[in-house]
């Protein structure tokens, strides 16, 4: 995969993150902190860390997320990254991932294995 192919892809992770965080209308602390950690264990730098707080406050909307998805590699790469960024303990946050997989395309024997391949429960 190309660079520039490489850094969009991982921008739409962030982007994935972020939109997963908000799934209840807010970012809190936590989230926030989950995110820039999860980043950081990947060697975020100084300018990445800006970028993704920059991004952490617009987050984007999940047609806008999904509109990037090309493949389903992809799909599940978002998918993956979006259980990365919440502690799924809401009803907000349950639907969202519902959302996001159906509209991904994702069947329900992709979606559980990427959950306990993550350690989130269903």
């Amino acid at each position: 995969m190309p660079d520039q192919q490489r850094q969009q892809r991982a921008i739409l992770l962030i982007r994935a993150m972020i939109a997963a965080a908000n799934a209840d209308g807010r970012i809190d602390p936590q989230e926030q902190q989950t995110i820039l950690g999860k980043l950081e264990q990947a060697g975020l730098g100084d300018e990445e860390r800006r970028f993704v707080q920059d991004e952490i406050s617009r987050p984007p909307s999940l047609d806008s997320l999904l509109a990037q998805v090309d493949s389903p590699e992809t799909a599940q790469q978002v998918y993956a990254a979006s259980l990365l960024a919440i502690d799924v303990d809401t009803e907000a946050e349950k639907g969202y991932l519902a959302q996001l997989r159906a509209r991904l395309g994702l069947d329900e024997a992709t979606a559980h294995q990427l959950h306990g391949q993550f350690g989130v429960e269903i």
